[in-house]
């Protein structure tokens, strides 16, 4: 392999050493150098994904909601049983655009996901955000149901500020 000072020659490394030099930069927070390092990951199945997976977190850091937006919805379409994609580009939607086009994409992840407490947490969210309490409770109830953590998590959130008194007369505790 020829080598110049700077190293091999960036379109020879294997895709290993682009994620992992990816990665390190991600963490750095040198999301340019990050994005420049996923450019040399191969665009086919498993690294299409790692990239697009990587591009989310670039963008989120970058707080560049419409590109963020672009590559969770690409992700959900082509891997709709994977809740955290829906529930990513919902994230980015709800920046982007509206949170009422963000509680859509959730309620649609319903069908493909339907016993999913995340997605049921985040819907939770929005119906706190919206004004409708009865709405919340009812999604953080299921949530639970599915997944203790929640009841916790709803007590520090900041989107469910209007119910939490609600909560800790049920008996939910931290």
């Amino acid at each position: 392999m020829k080598e110049d000072s700077s190293g091999p020659l960036p379109h020879l490394l294997r895709p290993e050493v682009h994620w992992s030099r990816a990665t390190g930069y991600l963490k750095l927070g040198m999301f340019k150098q990050a994005r420049a390092e996923l450019s040399g990951l191969p665009n086919e199945l498993p690294w299409s994904k790692q990239k697009k997976s990587m591009l989310l977190e670039i963008f989120q850091g970058l707080k560049n909601w419409k590109e963020m937006q672009k590559i969770a919805y690409e992700l959900r379409m082509e891997f709709p049983q994977e809740s955290g994609w829906w529930v990513m580009d919902a994230y980015a939607t709800r920046r982007s655009l509206s949170i009422e086009q963000a509680r859509g994409i959730l309620l649609e992840a319903l069908v493909h996901n339907y016993d999913d407490a995340l997605i049921r947490y985040n819907l939770a969210c929005y119906a706190c955000q919206l004004g409708s309490p009865g709405e919340c409770l009812d999604f953080l109830k299921e949530a639970v149901k599915r997944d203790e953590r929640y009841k916790a998590m709803a007590l520090a959130d900041e989107d469910l500020k209007g119910v939490q008194a609600a909560l800790r007369e049920m008996g939910w505790s931290e």
